[in-house]
């Protein structure tokens, strides 16, 4: 299934490699994540697949029913190459762990980048929220507390080894390895984890953003500015 999106065109005159801002949204503005496992889902999904198709991902962000994504490549065919595998992809495990059928991802639409005073009282706000992973530029674990395997369960480092073998063979990860990953472990355990996982499959090219948009700051506010501040995704008990 191939999702519709759209994809603004942000500077492709004056560079070889364009920058693109795609955002997607759910058909009927249904809710696409419910909670932490179908982000981790598309997060790791989106990583292998910009790897594969040699994307520079300066900002990601999901939200309840939709996505935002402002990534840089030669050609705008790549993008909607890249575009179509992770929706298909994700729609296909997506359908298969909560039974339905048909599109997930349609109608497109999108909005131009703009500064204003609500996007900048709001730029604190952001650095809260996990899925836009503004919080990973300065830590590896902005949730949780720091993960020390000499002290850590064996449970813990045994999905830890599990996550690292994945990521080098260039694998994500699907609803069944994740409640594997997740099984037998406590809650802080599981914020380490959560945190571990972002941590390796992370596509965000934080430098690059830095460098696109000035210094920090800027990018701050020119993330928040493309994605809004509907931050709702209703997180897990145990994630």
């Amino acid at each position: 299934m191939k999702g519709s999106l759209y994809i603004s065109d942000t500077n492709s005159h004056q560079s070889p490699f364009a920058s693109y801002h795609i955002y997607q949204r759910s058909i009927d503005k249904r809710v696409i994540f419910h909670n932490s496992y179908d982000a981790l889902v598309l997060l790791t999904i989106i990583s292998i697949r910009a790897k594969i198709h040699n994307i520079k991902i300066f900002a990601l962000c999901f939200m309840s029913n939709h996505i935002h994504l402002l990534v840089k490549a030669k050609q705008k065919e790549t993008i909607h190459k890249f575009v179509n595998e992770y929706t298909s992809f994700f729609s296909r495990f997506y359908n298969k762990e909560h039974e339905r059928k048909g599109p997930l991802i349609s109608r497109p639409f999108g909005r131009a980048l703009k500064y204003t005073d609500k996007y900048i009282r709001n730029c604190k706000k952001i650095e809260q929220y996990t899925w836009n992973f503004v919080s990973y530029f300065k830590s590896s674990h902005p949730f949780s507390q720091k993960i020390d395997l000499s002290t850590s369960r064996n449970r813990l480092r045994i999905s830890i080894r599990q996550i690292k073998s994945l990521y080098s063979k260039g694998k994500n990860l699907n609803y069944t390895l994740l409640r594997n990953l997740f099984s037998e472990i406590n809650k802080e355990e599981a914020l380490q984890l959560k945190d571990y996982i972002i941590k390796t499959y992370n596509p965000v090219d934080y430098q690059a953003a830095i460098s696109l948009f000035g210094n920090w700051d800027q990018a701050i506010l020119a993330i928040n500015s493309y994605t809004g501040s509907e931050y709702d995704i209703k997180e897990d008990d145990r994630i």
